[in-house]
């Protein structure tokens, strides 16, 4: 056997084995990755919030603080203005006048 053919064998064999391992090895190291940006992109995606949504969490968030002002459960007064019409505004659900424990 010439060196040729040596060295022929053994790329040939070493490609036949190597390249399916190789293929392999980048398949689990990768797999955790690109499923952790895939997630990241979808919740980013997900996460964008209307104006609506955002003035209606403000709201909720206002009237919450209200009940709590009003219930004397808040540590410090709240600093911005509530207006009286807020609760009101809310819809029924967030409406309860009694207390939570």
């Amino acid at each position: 056997m010439e060196l040729t053919e040596a060295v022929m064998i053994i790329m040939v064999t070493g490609m036949t084995v190597g390249i399916p391992l190789l293929g392999l090895t980048l398949r689990f190291a990768l797999k955790p990755v690109i499923e952790t940006w895939l997630r990241v992109r979808e919740v980013q995606a997900r996460g964008q919030v209307s104006a609506g949504e955002l003035e209606g969490l403000r709201a909720r968030v206002a009237h919450l603080e209200h009940m709590l002002d009003r219930h004397g459960l808040l540590e410090h007064t709240v600093t911005r203005p509530v207006s009286p019409e807020l609760p009101e505004s809310l819809s029924t659900v967030v409406r309860v006048e009694r207390e939570r424990v």
